[in-house]
């Protein structure tokens, strides 16, 4: 698995489109093969062939538009775990989201095309397809496990009916053979009621494996009936016994029997009149290996609730006239990708399980509850009119605000609708249903989004208070300076907004690299640098903070283009970009470590008029010498 090389399929009929992505894919994984293709159906084709890892799919194109193509990709089993992202330019569009959800995709990206997010995007998607595979080798394992089982027990049972033919040929050796066989054998004589019909039978003989896998001994059951050894099995295995009386035909059943908490093969034939032969072959262990696989294949991995495909097929069943009302119940855990990008997918994954518990306590045995996708679920509620919906719901929410994921509260955003006549379609009440649940997303993820940026920075601040400080700095000299440069109140707030976080990246570095007392080596320095795209993965999973995002991702490029992460120059920077690297330089420059003593205010100027046009945008470094430091000295060195 590690050693297997990365692939990637494009699809687009722009081959400008395609010869972009080809080396935007070979810039974040130098190692990947990317395949293109121009069309839906040439694209499909290369996907059967070649397996590949992520489709990044177009959605305007001739003939066959991007909705149909994925739609045909999930319903081929051979394609259908092969995770697909939208490449559009209509990302917030939610009618096409929708349609994107309904036709199996698993995620979007926004043209034009960033490489940070692409990349992250990417490295999602391959972790997807991965697990995917992982189920899928872990489902043929189980399945091959089976046919051995199966092709054992088969060749056990052919043996077996050899054996019971041979019993012409020889009593004793006869005897000798069933003693020694693998399978129980017991022998019954059938007892009659008063009108001649079966109604119990008793024991007359039992090998040594029949006392083996069942735990009997003969002593204990010879001359007894099953009424007394196996009441809770008489009944069953009495309605067995007369049907084989009555046809003269051997028969074969597998059976549960809770007695012996095990699965048996049972093989029975009537070797004289009101007498019963069963042989009996423990399956227990294939049972399971098979009930694990259909397990695997209704059930979510991760959180243990049914998965799409289970979904989908029990929502044509439940869509009946006999389970009105139905209500379909949809929700969405608020800021998962934000705790993923800045806690990593390990706290991602405990907080989906949370999730999916306290959904799953408040339902019922009747309903379905699976995970649709990443972070969303939807319940099945028949026979559940709408106020028996809302309370359900309402449960659900309260369960939620009293939970947590370590220090992470979290929150579910729901959204419910009722089907009570039979014209209604399920599509048009699954709809409804969302349009209610983005609803209550707008307001309700924006504030445990923030509540997850505080809770970032505050961790950040735990594994460094020199960091705490010097962040508060930053915000009031980028701050100042915008105000100086005239920018109006908003952006005045939203520049020291992004001042204030503008090394959360460094959430994602060893703490043992942000406290180390002297200088760093080279490996350290490049982890260090890596803090700009960490910070932006972070913020752009939320809409709320894009524009802080971009900021963050650049704040440490330089004015003559050497910087870092993308090397850009001059006014290709953001300003706000250009704003937080003179407060950020001059900070640092000023505050004391524990391997270097701090420089002076003068001295620090110097050297930010000495880099003013390699470095620093010059007009910025003017307006925070000549007229933020001028006007304010105190209070940003304090």
């Amino acid at each position: 698995m590690a050693d297997r090389q990365l692939k990637f399929l494009a699809i687009d009929d722009n081959q400008d489109n395609l010869i972009t992505m080809r080396a935007l894919i070979r810039e974040a994984f130098s190692e990947a093969r990317v395949l293109t293709a121009t069309t839906g159906i040439e694209g499909i084709a290369i996907a059967g062939a070649e397996d590949p890892d992520v489709i990044l799919l177009d959605i305007v194109m001739p003939e066959m538009d991007g909705f149909e193509v994925c739609q045909r990709l999930k319903s081929d089993p051979q394609t259908k775990e092969i995770p697909v992202v939208f490449v559009t330019a209509i990302k917030g569009d939610r009618e096409h989201r929708i349609l994107a959800l309904e036709s199996g995709a698993e995620a979007f990206l926004a043209k034009p095309i960033d490489e940070s997010e692409l990349t992250a995007q990417l490295r999602a998607m391959v972790k997807i397809k991965a697990a995917n595979r992982q189920k899928q080798d872990e489902q043929g394992r189980l399945t091959q496990m089976v046919e051995e089982k199966t092709a054992a027990l088969k060749a056990a049972h052919i043996k077996t009916m050899e054996l019971l033919n041979s019993l012409k040929i020889s009593e004793e050796r006869n005897r000798r053979l069933i003693t020694q066989m693998e399978q129980g054998l017991a022998v019954h004589e059938v007892l009659v009621d008063h009108n001649g019909k079966p109604a119990d039978c008793n024991f007359l003989y039992v090998n040594p494996s029949f006392e083996r896998l069942t735990g009997l001994k003969s002593q204990d059951i010879l001359g007894k009936t099953l009424s007394e050894i196996m009441p809770d099995s008489k009944n069953f295995l009495v309605e067995k016994y007369a049907q084989l009386i009555k046809t003269g035909a051997s028969m074969r059943y597998e059976k549960y029997f809770p007695q012996f908490a095990k699965y048996f093969e049972v093989v029975a034939y009537s070797p004289e009149p009101q007498q019963v032969a069963v042989i009996i072959s423990d399956i227990t262990e294939r049972k399971q290996t098979e009930e694990k696989i259909r397990y695997l294949s209704n059930h979510d991995y991760l959180t243990g609730v049914y998965n799409r495909r289970y979904y989908e097929e029990a929502l044509i069943n439940i869509d009946r006239d006999e389970n009105l009302p139905l209500s379909l119940v949809i929700s969405d855990v608020n800021g998962l990708k934000l705790v993923n990008e800045s806690f990593g997918h390990a706290l991602g994954d405990e907080l989906l399980k949370k999730v999916a518990g306290i959904i799953q306590a408040e339902c019922r045995n009747q309903d379905v509850v699976a995970r649709l996708s990443g972070d969303e679920f939807i319940v099945l509620l028949p026979q559940t009119d709408e106020d028996q919906t809302a309370k359900i719901v309402k449960r659900m929410k309260v369960a939620a605000l009293e939970q947590s994921v370590g220090n992470i509260d979290f929150s579910i955003s729901f959204g419910y609708e009722t089907k009570t006549e039979s014209h209604q379609t399920i599509q048009e009440v699954l709809k409804n249903a969302e349009d209610n649940m983005y609803r209550h997303k707008l307001y309700e993820s924006a504030s445990i989004k923030n509540r997850t940026i505080d809770l970032i920075m505050n961790t950040l601040y735990e594994k460094s208070s020199r960091e705490m400080l010097h962040s508060q700095r930053v915000s009031e000299i980028c701050e100042k300076i915008a105000a100086k440069m005239n920018f109006d109140q908003d952006d005045i707030s939203q520049v020291k907004a992004a001042g204030l976080i503008h090394d959360i990246g460094k959430m994602g570095i060893d703490e043992k690299i942000l406290n180390k007392p002297g200088g760093l080596n080279p490996d350290e320095w490049k982890k260090i640098q890596r803090h700009p795209e960490i910070g932006y993965r972070i913020l752009s999973s939320s809409s709320e903070f894009s524009e802080l995002a971009r900021y963050v991702l650049e704040h440490q490029e330089r004015w003559d283009g050497k910087g870092y992460p993308k090397q850009l120059m001059g006014e290709e920077i953001s300003i706000q970009a250009r704003i937080i690297g003179v407060a950020d330089a001059f900070d640092a420059m000023t505050c004391d470590r524990a391997y270097r003593k701090g420089l002076s205010v003068h001295e620090a100027v110097a050297e930010i008029k000495k880099c003013a046009g390699s470095q620093f945008d010059p007009e910025v470094a003017n307006v925070f010498i000549e007229k933020v430091l001028n006007e304010y000295p105190t209070q940003v060195i304090d």
